[in-house]
């Protein structure tokens, strides 16, 4: 008999057990994950050479103005007092994102993969910022939404990747 509780013809191949990882897919979570991050970094780079070089630091008067504040907090500046909180639930979303992606790379969809990358990304960016100036600095302002606070990129992307996240999961067949 056996040690498998299936019949010889009917045992599931080494690889259809092992089908949680995917080396490509976590290939592209990282590479995205990469690109993602050199995407923000540019953004900031180059929103912060314009705001300097313009006589009022600011640019735009439309719709959007562009225009750097520092931010001690996360989104709508909660925690401000509390860094150290920031950081580590930082640390662990990243962590927990990343362990998600890599064990379960086989089974996501690619919608939800680039969504976990969209996520982690935004999220390494403004914990670089932070653990680099004790602060991130946000720079987009919608003038058509006055009490929206000031933002990034870093953060639309994790909006943006939560909310696709969110929809794969919602939508999976």
């Amino acid at each position: 008999m056996s040690k498998y509780r299936y019949r010889d013809e009917e045992r599931p191949s080494r690889r259809e057990r092992e089908k949680a990882f995917d080396a490509g897919s976590v290939a592209r979570y990282i590479a995205l994950t990469t690109i993602f991050s050199a995407v923000i970094y540019g953004m900031r780079e180059v929103i912060s050479y314009a705001t300097k070089i313009s006589p009022t630091g600011q640019v735009g008067n439309g719709m959007l103005t562009l225009h750097q504040v520092t931010n001690t907090g996360a989104a709508f500046n909660l925690f401000h007092n509390q860094p150290e909180m920031i950081i580590v639930a930082s640390f662990l979303a990243v962590a927990i994102i990343a362990f998600v992606a890599i064990t379960m790379s086989a089974k996501l969809t690619q919608s939800a993969l680039s969504s976990m990358a969209l996520l982690s990304a935004g999220i390494i960016m403004n914990l670089s910022e932070r653990l680099t100036m004790g602060y991130v600095i946000d720079y987009i302002h919608c003038n058509f939404m006055p009490n929206l606070p000031v933002f990034n990129t870093a953060d639309i992307m994790i909006v943006c990747g939560a909310f696709g996240l969110i929809l794969s999961v919602l939508t999976r067949k």
